[in-house]
């Protein structure tokens, strides 16, 4: 029997030989007889691709033999000389890789159409094995598209990758992928380079890691798919809620180059959003989810008065309004808008995208003049014209308080405010208060400006010329400006003397400021230098020192000894009497945030010298009744003290800014939406720059690291305690009941609800770890604590030799440790919120007494992480964790600063596999816990989410 033979042509496809050997397509023939079939393999060169397909078009042709061996050489052949050409920075193999990969990328983009013209074959690996198949396959030219889901797993978030194709969602595990092909039931799709790249990132960056941590998952992973790709979060993160009035905007813009069109938007709190109503709207923010409830009221009176500024407004139902530009024009419409919109405080931007309209050949110019001064204030006389027309400074101040840098003029032209306008101007125009040609604004604002060679200084006349003199001589570090008073008794370092001239010329210039150097560095002292100039220089005035109760007395102390000739009187407590402000003889009031609230009829009714609030980061929000109370304080000058004046965001600044430079920064809604919603939200590097080239005069901070290279070491470690069996025993039978009625809490009233019940669960594990002496009476047991018998063998081992502080948040625990002292015969000194700040303040003197043989100072973390100077002991112990990092550090810093002359060890002891541990393991990956200060165990909490909980009590 004769042996029939046929023979048909096919493409083979070889994804896995993309990078080995660069042919990722040959020619195929197929023959076929009746006993066997064979394959011969030949190159995509163009007399092979004319023999097998005679009937494709010469396009075809050539975009295929691009696969051939041949112009694979000369491929390879031109990324090198690129490569050399452009002296690339990375290696060759590397370069080569991505170069390559993106070449064949585009050639099958021009194939992909042609797909049909032929059958495709692939060869497929066998089993997982080195060995490959030949078998039949298509090529589809539908394109995939990437999106992500978010899904729960037990108590762990898992991101998934899914594939939109021909309208269905498929994961894309259903595929098999080599680089940007995509194989399923022998049929291949071709991902999209980008999408391609996306998920070599994402393979790369191990979303997985942060499975229990869902602000990394969304600020590291989320927030970078979410600007290109849909991702469904599924609910499972926190949002914050928006809810305030919108500010009202006009977008404008150009349809079809025949139309002006006006767009309204609405502002919440920064975030922008138009279109047709909707009770709420979901934003995605650098990987935050924002919920805003838009206000239905607000914006239907906004579009009502947009429907009123023209007759052909009302019949359109766009989301937005519009009318030929010969319309615009017709009887000076515009401008009229223009100004009518601006009058009624509506945004307008847009302005300088406008192509139809002519940009003016003048250059603003500008006159300012100083007319009087007010005080604290300066008047200006201000003038901005472009050519013979001068701007009407109420509207140019909206323009730019909307970020806008174009003006309509009255011939229809854009006058553009320039770069260098903005920066000498803007500022200006921006934070003062304009009432027809004049602007009042703050004095001290001359001193932020930094003008180039040549450009006029604008206030610059506020302040003599020796006070310019003096102020360029201290921004240079040249020679000392002033003398320490005579009757302090105090060798300053050169830091502390910096601090104590800048008090000093700000005080010169009417303003304040706040000194924020790290903890230990002096400020106490820098304050006290300054305060006694101001007493040599007007003997007969009073001054006044606002702090925290516990410091009172430190402060009292500091003066005695930097400053013995100053009469100073504390007004505190139930003690406290008004013949003492009465007093003419004293010089400097010392009272407390509590007593100044309190008391205020009294001490608002003196005009002091200067004043100086202390850890003033408790004037943060400027709703509390002590931030409203110490804002009406009547003093020549105010300088904040604080080690963390920002403590959870940028509008923390502007309380106690406004209290040391009042008006400076304008209203709380000014600052609010200028800088803080803008930083904090967006992270604009604009308005950071701006902000602080407003500040940077006013706020002086130096580190540790910057100027007290001399401070000995200090060792920080954790103390891993061991539970013994007892302890460990009752840990975990208390976990697992906490456990299972906080879910079942959380399952019945939500997550939100049950804050209170996660505290009181973490509460009751972590005094289990501290000692079972702390649980209630009925849930005692007589086990032994593993860390106060490790706490004990430790202080036997360092004492006498060296003095300890030992720091816990119970008092309760305290008084336990303070038992077992007793019992091992080991004298200490013992305080916490209960014991009075004049008792406090004799212990610490004591304790730092040379010769003193108390060597262990027993102290509650809130009541003694502030203000102390402790520096007579060299080991620190922190009994239990505390939420916030930067509250512990402050706790170890009573020792580790200016005075301390020993290596400072300070230990943190945490019992493994409990709360503790996870606590710690928190703090490290939710950085912004760790970085905030968040002032209560509420406020912890509050940051958790619920897959937090499920960890923490795993």
């Amino acid at each position: 029997m004769k042996t029939k033979e046929t023979t048909k042509p096919a493409l083979l496809l070889s994804p896995h030989r993309l990078l080995e050997t660069s042919i990722l397509l040959q020619t195929l023939r197929i023959i076929k007889n009746n006993t066997s079939l064979n394959y011969e393999v030949g190159d995509m060169n163009t007399g092979e691709l004319k023999n097998l397909f005679p009937e494709w078009p010469k396009e075809v042709l050539v975009s295929f033999r691009e696969f051939g061996r041949e112009a694979i050489d000369e491929t390879r052949k031109a990324i090198r000389q690129k490569h050399t050409k452009q002296k690339a920075g990375m290696p060759f193999e590397t370069y080569s890789r991505q170069a390559l990969l993106r070449h064949y990328h585009q050639l099958f983009e021009k194939v992909k159409p042609f797909a049909p013209l032929a059958k495709w074959y692939h060869t497929k690996q066998l089993n997982g094995n080195k060995h490959y198949s030949t078998a039949p396959c298509s090529f589809s030219t539908f394109r995939p598209r990437l999106q992500f889901s978010v899904e729960k797993n037990g108590a762990a978030l898992e991101l998934r990758t899914l594939l939109e194709l021909n309208c269905q969602l498929y994961p894309i595990e259903t595929f098999f992928r080599q680089f940007y092909f995509l194989e399923s039931n022998n049929e291949y799709f071709l991902l999209s380079f980008r999408d391609y790249q996306t998920l070599e990132w994402l393979q790369d960056q191990k979303p997985q890691q942060y499975s229990t941590n869902p602000a990394a998952l969304a600020e590291n992973i989320l927030s970078h798919l979410e600007k290109d790709y849909p991702v469904n979060r599924n609910n499972l993160f926190d949002l914050q809620e928006i809810e305030s009035l919108p500010v009202n905007r006009v977008l404008l813009s150009e349809l079809s180059n025949t139309f002006l069109m006006l767009t309204p938007q609405w502002l919440y709190e920064g975030f922008v959003v138009d279109g047709p109503y909707q009770e709420s709207l979901e934003i995605l923010q650098n990987g935050e989810a924002y919920k805003i409830k838009r206000n239905k009221e607000q914006e239907q009176q906004f579009l009502q008065l947009l429907e009123s500024l023209h007759p052909n407004f009302p019949k359109q139902a766009n989301g937005y309004y519009y009318l030929s530009f010969a319309d615009a024009q017709k009887k000076q419409w515009f401008l009229k808008t223009y100004h009518q919109l601006l009058t009624s405080d509506i945004e307008l931007i847009g302005m300088d995208m406008l192509k139809h309209f002519r940009f003016s050949t003048h250059q603003a110019e500008t006159s300012v003049k100083v007319l009087r001064e007010e005080e604290s204030k300066v008047v200006l006389g201000v003038s901005v014209t472009f050519g013979k027309e001068e701007v009407v400074l109420t509207e140019l101040q909206k323009i730019l308080w909307s970020g806008q840098r174009a003006v309509l003029l009255k011939d229809g032209s854009l006058g553009i405010l320039g770069d260098p306008w903005l920066n000498q101007y803007g500022a200006i125009i921006k934070h003062g208060k304009v009432n027809k040609k004049e602007v009042t604004i703050a004095r001290w604002m001359a001193i932020t400006e930094q003008n180039g060679p040549g450009e006029e200084q604008v206030l610059g006349s506020s302040f003599k010329k020796e006070w310019w003199q003096r102020w360029q001589t201290w921004q240079s570090g040249g020679e000392q400006l002033f003398k320490v008073p005579a009757m302090i008794n105090a060798n300053l370092r050169p830091y502390q003397q910096k601090g104590y001239e800048w008090m000093r010329l700000l005080s010169e210039a009417g303003a304040g400021g706040c000194l924020a150097d790290d903890m230990g560095l002096g400020k106490t002292l820098q304050a006290i230098c300054f305060l006694v100039s101001e007493v040599e220089k007007e003997p007969t005035a009073k001054h006044i020192i606002i702090c925290p109760s516990s410091l009172i007395y430190n402060w009292q102390q500091e003066l005695e000894k930097f400053a013995p000739s100053v009469k100073t009187t504390v007004y505190h407590g139930g003690q406290r009497k008004t013949e003492q402000l009465q007093d003419g003889s004293v010089q400097v009031v010392i009272t407390s945030y509590g007593t100044f609230r309190a008391d205020a009829g009294n001490l608002l009714a003196i005009e002091y010298g200067a004043a100086i609030i202390d850890e003033s980061h408790n004037i943060k929000n400027p709703s509390a009744q002590i931030t409203k109370t110490v804002s009406t304080l009547q003093a020549n000058n105010v300088f904040a003290l604080s080690g963390t004046p920002v403590v959870n965001n940028t509008f923390d600044l502007y309380s106690q800014l406004n209290v040391v430079l009042p008006g400076m920064f304008g209203s709380r809604e000014f600052f609010k939406r200028e800088y803080a919603d803008a930083i904090d939200k967006f992270g604009d590097e604009y308005k950071i720059q701006a902000l602080q080239k407003l500040t940077a005069p006013f706020i002086l901070r130096r580190t540790k690291e910057q100027v007290a290279v001399d401070l000995p070491e200090k060792t920080e470690s954790i103390l891993w305690c061991h539970m013994p069996a007892g302890q460990r025993e009752l840990y975990e039978h208390i976990k697992s009941q906490v456990r299972s009625s906080l879910f079942l809490d959380i399952s019945k009233q939500g997550f939100a609800k049950s804050k209170l019940a996660v505290i009181q669960g973490i509460l009751k594990l972590r005094q289990i770890c501290n000692s079972p002496l702390l649980l209630p009476e009925e849930e005692r047991q007589p086990v032994e604590s593993v860390k106060t018998k490790l706490l004990m063998d430790e202080l036997s081992n360092i004492l006498p030799a060296h003095k300890a502080l030992v720091f816990s948040q119970f008092s309760s625990m305290l008084d336990i440790l303070a038992e077992e002292c007793d019992k091992a015969g080991i004298k200490y000194y013992h305080f916490d919120g209960q014991t009075p700040p004049l008792k406090r303040a004799e212990m610490v003197n004591a304790f730092q007494e040379e010769g003193n043989d108390v060597c262990l100072f027993l102290i509650s973390l809130k009541a003694g992480n502030a203000g102390l100077t402790l520096t007579a002991a060299d080991y620190v112990f922190l009994f239990d964790p505390w939420w916030n990092t930067a509250v512990q550090q402050q706790a170890i810093d009573r020792t580790h600063r200016i005075g301390q002359t020993k290596s400072v060890f300070a230990y943190k002891m945490i019992c493994k596999d409990t709360i503790e541990e996870k606590i710690i393991r928190l703090q490290e990956k939710k950085k912004q816990l760790a970085e905030d200060l968040v002032s209560a165990d509420e406020g912890f909490v509050k940051a958790l989410n619920e897959e937090d909980i499920a960890y923490l009590f795993a």
